[in-house]
This record gives C-alpha cells, sequence and structure tokens, in this order.
C-alpha cells in the first residue's frame, strides 16, 4: 500500500511551515471548547491530533486511518492523554459507527477518496445539530516546490536554512509518493475534477443538511480550506 510507503516520509512533510500555518488553520476554525467530540478523517501520522491535545486537551479526539503504517507513528508520540486510534477506512468506520460528533475534520483526505460525496453525506448524517465540519485539500494545480521554498524562507538563521536544505531529497521522495498516489486517483476520476477545485466543493459540499459553505485559500495557497455547519432543525410553535 502506497499510504504506509508514504509514512515513512510524511512527517517531514508534516513538519513543513507552510503545513504547520495550515493546521493553526484548522484548529481555529474548529472552533474547539472542552467536552466536544471530534472525528479526524484520516488522521495520519497524529499532526493533528497533536495540536489539538496541547491547545484543546478537554476534546475528545477520534482519529480513523486506513494506513497501518500512519497510525503506528501516531500512537509512538507521546501523548498525556491518546486519541482513540481507530485503523479502518473511514467510509466503513461511518457505516458501523453509531455515535455523533460535533466536529469532523480532515486534513487533505478529500482528494483521495473513491467517492468524496458519499462520504461527505456520510460524515454530515454523523455530524450533530448546529455541530462543524472543517476540510483541507489541494488545489487542482498544486505546486510542492512552492510549499518548499515557503519553508525555506521561514528558516531562521544559517544553521536552520542548511538543516532545512538537507530535507530536499526526503522532499523529493515523498513528492514523488504523493504524486503516485494522486496518480492513481486520477486513473479512476480523471474527467471528475471537482475534489481540486472551488467550485466543485462547494457542489460536493451542498447537501439540504449543511449550512453556508465557506471555502478560502491555505497551504501557501496550494489548498482549500473548506468550512460549513449542520442546519439545526427549526422550531416548530404549536398552540397548546
Amino acid at each position: 500500500m502506497l499510504w504506509n510507503t508514504y509514512a515513512s516520509c510524511f512527517d517531514l512533510v508534516a513538519g513543513l511551515a507552510p503545513y504547520q500555518d495550515m493546521l493553526d488553520e484548522v484548529v481555529a476554525a474548529l472552533d474547539l471548547r472542552p467536552g466536544m467530540r471530534v472525528l479526524d478523517a484520516g488522521c495520519g501520522t497524529g499532526a493533528l491530533e497533536a495540536r489539538l491535545a496541547e491547545r484543546h486537551p478537554g476534546v475528545e479526539v477520534v482519529a480513523v486511518d486506513v494506513s497501518p503504517a500512519m497510525l503506528a507513528r501516531a500512537r509512538r508520540r507521546p501523548w498525556s492523554v491518546s486519541p482513540r486510534f481507530v485503523a479502518a477506512d473511514i467510509d466503513d468506520f461511518l457505516a458501523n459507527e453509531k455515535g455523533r460528533f460535533d466536529r469532523v475534520v480532515s486534513v487533505n483526505v478529500i482528494w483521495a477518496l473513491a467517492d468524496p460525496r458519499r462520504t461527505i453525506e456520510r460524515m454530515t448524517d454523523h455530524l450533530a445539530e448546529g455541530g462543524r465540519m472543517v476540510h483541507t485539500t489541494p488545489r487542482w494545480r498544486f505546486r510542492f516546490d512552492v510549499i518548499v521554498v515557503r519553508h525555506l524562507r521561514r528558516a531562521r538563521g544559517v544553521r536552520a536554512f542548511l538543516r532545512a536544505l538537507g530535507l530536499l531529497p526526503a522532499l523529493a521522495v515523498a513528492g514523488l509518493l504523493n504524486l503516485a498516489l494522486v496518480l492513481r486517483v486520477l486513473a479512476t476520476a480523471w474527467r471528475d475534477r471537482s475534489r481540486w477545485q472551488a467550485d466543485g466543493l462547494a457542489r460536493l459540499f451542498s447537501q439540504p443538511d449543511l449550512g453556508p459553505i465557506a471555502i478560502r485559500p491555505t497551504y501557501a495557497g496550494q489548498g482549500f480550506l473548506v468550512t460549513c455547519d449542520k442546519k439545526t432543525e427549526p422550531l416548530v410553535w404549536r398552540e397548546p
């Protein structure tokens, strides 16, 4: 499985400054409060979970990923209170999960789904009334070099810059693996670019139960951040 191979260098990508900025934007958009239940659909090596544990230790996090290698790395992080990690395809998990979540989030996962509309519908079904979904996903003309250059510009001092330069060979491998994953998706969805375009994402998230959809750039302009809330049932006045 390519995702298991990708796990060996994924933390290098997640450590890049634009990726870290994107995580900050995701956490802010989630607007979390203590006691909330959060589903991370496609948690990878647990980069978002680490952010949430640091800034919102009072929330319950269920982190799902299909890659055993990604989850193994996530579980090895030094957790004070570990999230609940689940090894499963997100569609299978949602089909069997009985509970609901106050927040549903994914970081660069939408593009890799077999059927994004179906999965988003299932996520919506498991979202509590008034709950929120926050997703990031790369744009169609994604440029990994822009991410790397932005990271290098943020390096402070000669040592930090040289250390960042030393990561370039490994980052090149990560970029090639990511390209292979994209090509695998395109092999079955070449004509459907909705998951990589703002207007296509708006259509994917246009569902009766979801409120206004906000889409804005993230990841140094190489991705989109999508935010939408689940509508609450209107109060119906009945004469006593």
